[in-house]
């Protein structure tokens, strides 16, 4: 009996816990206001040589082959890739925070970026999107944690 009152005590303090943690994460979320002075471009690059994959983040496109060029030095390249993403500049620092990864389709082209929240998927979306949106998405990562 009191092997169960414990496990019961145990079981609604967790579940306590896990409700705070999430009440902390929308409190900091709407603590963060967006804005499009605050929204960089980063890029992520790839490239596959006859030796092996290598992959990595740059601030520039000048930077992202300088990087390509320094682990694929003195092997064959077969296969590079750079692609281009918004991001919130505080954000960058942090891979864990690249939770939310979404897209928009407008009249004038596409975008697309990572983001640490839906809502803020959504602003960023706004903000890059130029002309009418056609279509646009958001997906959840399940690769990090918060």
């Amino acid at each position: 009996m009191k092997k169960s009152i414990l496990t019961l005590a145990m079981i609604a303090l967790s579940i306590g816990a896990n409700a705070t943690e999430v009440k902390t994460v929308a409190k900091t979320e709407n603590a963060t206001e967006i804005t499009k002075d605050r929204i960089v471009t980063v890029y992520d690059w790839s490239v596959k040589t006859d030796q092996g994959s290598y992959s990595g983040t740059a601030l520039s496109l000048e930077k992202a082959e300088n990087r390509i060029a320094l682990a694929a030095a003195g092997e064959i390249i077969l296969d590079k890739k750079i692609e281009s993403y918004y991001q919130v500049a505080e954000e960058i620092s942090s891979p864990t925070l690249r939770l939310y990864f979404w897209e928009v389709e407008t009249t004038n082209g596409t975008a697309k970026g990572f983001s640490s929240s839906e809502g803020h998927a959504l602003k960023m979306i706004q903000l890059v999107s130029t002309s009418e949106i056609l279509t646009y998405k958001i997906i959840r990562s399940a690769e990090f944690e918060r």
